[in-house]
C-alpha cells in the first residue's frame, strides 16, 4: 500500500456539526479531512432535521446545551450570510392549555430572562390568536421566542462543507470507518475504511453522530453510549396552512414535543415523537408513531389538511444517559469526541465548532496561523426563483437550459441540474441532486422529474443510466431498458 498523506486534523463525519467544525477550521493553515461514510454530506441526523434554530428555551442552567444553543443562535447572523444560507426569524411560541401548562411556561419566562433571551410571556387571548391565528382555542398561554427561526439542515451542512473544500479542506466521501490504529511511537492515528484505504492523522474529531460511540471504541474509550431515539415527521405542501410561527406545546423531561412549523420552502410538517430504539437504522416511520404526531398536532391547531401531506419521514437522534453535548478531548491524548449532539444540535453546531477550536488551541498545542489566501465567502448557486423576467430571458439566449423546466413541482431547470453535477462535491446520485435543488421534494415526489434527473447526471457524470443510484451504494433505480429484458436470459447477479 502507498504511504498515506499526514493530516494534523482528521474529522469523521459530515452532519452538521463535522461540517462546521471543517467550515471553522478552514481559515487557518492546518492541513484538515472530512470523512464521511456515506455517499454525501448530511446524511445521518441532519437531513431528518426539523430545522429550527432554538433560542436556548429549556435548557439545564450551566449546561453545555444552554451555552452553545445561544452561542450558535447568534453565530448564524455572523456566518450564514457569507456561506449563501437562507433561513428566517419568525419566532417560535410554547402553547399551555391548563394550569400546570401555564405554571411550566411561567417558570420558564423567568429563567429565559435571567439567560438574557428575548421572551414574552402572553396570556390574552386575542393577542394569542394574532400572534398565530392557527391556535386552537383552548391555548390559554403562549410563551414567544422572537429570536427563534427556521433553516434547511442539509442547505446549511452543503454549504459549511462546500465552503470548506473551498479554503482546502478534503471531502473524502463513501470512507467507512471500520479500524483506528493509534501510532505511539509516531504520534498519529492511522484511520483504516471497509476497502482497505488508510488516512493517517494527529488529531481526530470524533463526530460521528449516531455512531460516535462505535468510532470511540475503536481507541479504546467506553465513556458513553449513544442511545438511538427514533422522529417521524409528517411532511405537507406548499401553502397548505399558512403559519406564521413555529408552535410547541409545553415540553416535557423526555422531549419538547410535537412541533408544528413552515419550512423556509413554504412547506409544513408535524413532528418530531421521541421513541428509543434499538437499531441505529431504524429510520422507518410506524403507525402507532404516525397516530401520535397527529394527537400531538391537534392540540394545539385547529385543522390539519391531510389532503395535502406529500410525505412521511423519520430521523435517529444520538443521545446519550449523560442528557447533554460531550465536547471534550477525551482521555486518549489528541482524540476529541463530539458526540450526543441531539436537540437543539443543529442550532448549536457552529458554536460547537467555535468550543473545538478553543480546545484544540488549548489541549491540542496546535497554533492558529489565518491562511493568506482564505476566501471568507461562498457563492450561493443562482436559482431561477432568483431571477427576475428579464434575467431569465438573458439567461436563456446564453444557454438554452435555462429553458428547460425539468421539475415542475419545484421549479427547477436543466441549467441548475448542470451545475449542481458539476460543484464542490461531486455529485454521483439523484438524492444529492434533490437536497441542493429540490426535484422530488414537491407534490409529485418525483414522479415525473425522476427519470429526466437521472438522464442529466448520466449525461454529465459520464456513467450508464443503469448504474445511477438514488443514494449511493446499491441503491439503482433501473436495470435494464424494457425492450432488452425479454430477450436476455437475466443472470441473478446482475440484479446484486
Amino acid at each position: 500500500m502507498p504511504t498515506s498523506k499526514l493530516y494534523d486534523i482528521a474529522i469523521i463525519g459530515a452532519g452538521c456539526v463535522g461540517s462546521a467544525i471543517a467550515q471553522r477550521l478552514s481559515k487557518y493553515d492546518i492541513k484538515t479531512i472530512l470523512i464521511e461514510k456515506e455517499s454525501d454530506v448530511s446524511m445521518g441526523a441532519t437531513k431528518a432535521n426539523s430545522g429550527i434554530i432554538h433560542q436556548g428555551y429549556f435548557t439545564t442552567k450551566g449546561s453545555l446545551k444552554e451555552k452553545l444553543c445561544l452561542r450558535g443562535n447568534e453565530l448564524i447572523d455572523e456566518i450564514g450570510p457569507k456561506i449563501g444560507v437562507e433561513y428566517e426569524r419568525i419566532g417560535a411560541i410554547f402553547c399551555a392549555t391548563n394550569k400546570i401548562e401555564h405554571e411550566t411556561l411561567e417558570g420558564e419566562y423567568i429563567k429565559s430572562q435571567n439567560r438574557g433571551v428575548e421572551v414574552e410571556l402572553i396570556t390574552e387571548l386575542s393577542r394569542i390568536h394574532e400572534i398565530e391565528p392557527q391556535l386552537n382555542d383552548n391555548v390559554i398561554t403562549i410563551l414567544h421566542f422572537p429570536r427563534a427561526g427556521i433553516i434547511i439542515p442539509f442547505e446549511l451542512t452543503i454549504a459549511l462543507a462546500e465552503h470548506a473544500m473551498i479554503n482546502g479542506v478534503e471531502l473524502n466521501l463513501e470512507f467507512e470507518v471500520v479500524f483506528i490504529k493509534r501510532d505511539t511511537e509516531n504520534d498519529v492515528f492511522e484511520i483504516h475504511s471497509d476497502d482497505g484505504k488508510k488516512i493517517k492523522a494527529k488529531t481526530i474529531i470524533n463526530a460521528a453522530g449516531i455512531y460516535s460511540d462505535k468510532i470511540a471504541r475503536m481507541v479504546g474509550l467506553e465513556d458513553f453510549i449513544i442511545i438511538p431515539r427514533r422522529g417521524e415527521y409528517i411532511l405537507f405542501d406548499k401553502d397548505s396552512l399558512p403559519l406564521k410561527k413555529i408552535i410547541f406545546p409545553t415540553p416535557t423531561p423526555a422531549s419538547k414535543g410535537i412541533v408544528i412549523s413552515k419550512t423556509v420552502h413554504g412547506n409544513f410538517f408535524i413532528g418530531p415523537n421521541a421513541t428509543e430504539i434499538e437499531s441505529k437504522e431504524g429510520i422507518n416511520t410506524t403507525s402507532i408513531g404516525l397516530n401520535e404526531i397527529i394527537a400531538g398536532a391537534r392540540k394545539i391547531i385547529k385543522n390539519l389538511p391531510f389532503k395535502k401531506n406529500i410525505t412521511n419521514f423519520a430521523g435517529i437522534r444520538a443521545s446519550t444517559h449523560q442528557h447533554d453535548f460531550i465536547v471534550e478531548e477525551s482521555s486518549i491524548p489528541q482524540f476529541i469526541n463530539v458526540a450526543g449532539i441531539d436537540s437543539p444540535g443543529l442550532s448549536s453546531s457552529l458554536a460547537i465548532a467555535e468550543m473545538v477550536e478553543q480546545i484544540l488551541k488549548k489541549k491540542c498545542g496546535y497554533k492558529f496561523i489565518k491562511k493568506g489566501d482564505y476566501i471568507p465567502t461562498r457563492n450561493k448557486q443562482i436559482l431561477l426563483s432568483d431571477l427576475s423576467e428579464k434575467e431569465l430571458s438573458e439567461k436563456i439566449k446564453e444557454n438554452p437550459q435555462w429553458g428547460q423546466i425539468i421539475c415542475r413541482c419545484e421549479q427547477v431547470t436543466e441549467a441548475e441540474i448542470v451545475e449542481a453535477c458539476n460543484g464542490p462535491i461531486p455529485v454521483k446520485n439523484t438524492d444529492m441532486i434533490k437536497r441542493r435543488l429540490r426535484p422530488g421534494m414537491g407534490r409529485c415526489q418525483g414522479g415525473f422529474c425522476l427519470p429526466k434527473v437521472m438522464k442529466i447526471i448520466s449525461r454529465e457524470k459520464d456513467m450508464i443510466l443503469e448504474r445511477v443510484t438514488k443514494t449511493g451504494g446499491k441503491s439503482f433505480i433501473v436495470f435494464r431498458r424494457t425492450k432488452l429484458l425479454s430477450s436476455e436470459v437475466i443472470d441473478k447477479g446482475d440484479l446484486l
